[in-house]
């Protein structure tokens, strides 16, 4: 374990141990009691369905990648993604497992890069909407979001272009005696032409975007869905924002897979609308359950995937 991970796990259980320390307990407790059994599990099955919207998505970007690879790929970066130092570390599993099928190489990064910048793309547009729908929130947030957007935006429109690409790959073209230098410059030139590849391709982009809007839209309605058993009663608008805002945060590489961070995100996003630290923290409770339920998943398909990789070899 590097000094990263110790550091990001200082910060979750600091941020953790300062909210239940200013939070009653057994307020949380019974906040967490007013979700039914049926809630839960209908809570699980919008989860699950937002994953395969997701796995789906990424295998829109590039359909030559075996899709049930894509699946199963999807869940284990989830365990991965929780187990490991660093949000992004399920993306890094993803990537190099999937890699044993791209066509050529940098083509599974390229897809994963290019499907994250897409819903990024989405969770900031969603996020500057809603801002601008309510009257309560500064418009100053609205801007940022909206500019982020851009942002990305532009991003993709530049590695479109084979001049950006042509450019990418000179700079990326380092002499060195070292071979880890040498083979990091090889692998920068793949990734440039494959992103290229990919933002040149607008149907599939366009349908990688309408499965990201599908896909947070799942997401928002499982917050309404599980904020409506905790009593909580604001508007559409209103829980856009919130999880716009827990996603956004969610993203900073400072806690081990986001805890303490989404816990926070809750409790000060919801307490703009009036709702009680005790109610925030018991839906984040949840939701981090959900996460939990999503790392089991993949430890299993990391599981049998080991089993199958095992009877291949014999």
């Amino acid at each position: 374990m590097n000094l990263r991970f110790w550091l990001k796990l200082v910060v979750s259980t600091c941020l953790i141990g300062w909210l239940l320390l200013r939070t009653p307990l057994g307020d949380v407790t019974a906040d967490l009691a007013r979700v039914g059994f049926g809630i839960f599990i209908a809570g699980v099955l919008l989860s699950l369905l937002g994953w395969i919207d997701a796995a789906i998505r990424l295998w829109v970007v590039a359909p030559e990648l075996p899709l049930i690879e894509v699946v199963r790929m999807s869940f284990i970066a989830q365990f991965y993604g929780m187990v490991l130092p660093g949000q992004l570390a399920g993306d890094v599993v993803k990537i190099w497992r999937l890699g044993r099928f791209q066509h050529f190489p940098g083509h599974a990064a390229a897809a994963t890069l290019v499907d994250r910048g897409i819903a990024t793309f989405a969770l900031f547009a969603i996020g500057a909407f809603a801002t601008f729908a309510l009257d309560t929130i500064p418009r100053g947030l609205g801007v940022v979001l909206l500019c982020a957007t851009f942002v990305i935006a532009i991003a993709g429109l530049l590695l479109s272009l084979s001049s950006v690409r042509d450019r990418l790959v000179r700079l990326a073209n380092i002499a060195s005696s070292r071979p880890w230098l040498a083979r990091l410059s090889e692998l920068m030139q793949r990734l440039a032409h494959a992103l290229h590849d990919a933002m040149r391709r607008p149907a599939r982009l366009l349908i990688c975007f309408l499965l990201a809007l599908v896909f947070h839209a799942i997401c928002i309605g499982n917050h309404m869905l599980i904020g409506h058993a905790l009593g909580i009663d604001i508007g559409l608008s209103a829980w856009c924002l919130v999880y716009a805002g827990v996603s956004v945060l969610m993203l900073l590489p400072i806690s081990i897979a986001g805890i303490g961070l989404r816990e926070g995100g809750y409790v000060g996003l919801l307490a703009l609308f009036g709702t009680s630290r005790e109610t925030a923290l018991a839906l984040s409770f949840v939701f981090l359950g959900y996460a939990l339920i999503g790392a089991l998943l993949g430890f299993i398909a990391e599981l049998t995937t080991s089993a199958a990789d095992e009877s291949a070899f014999r």
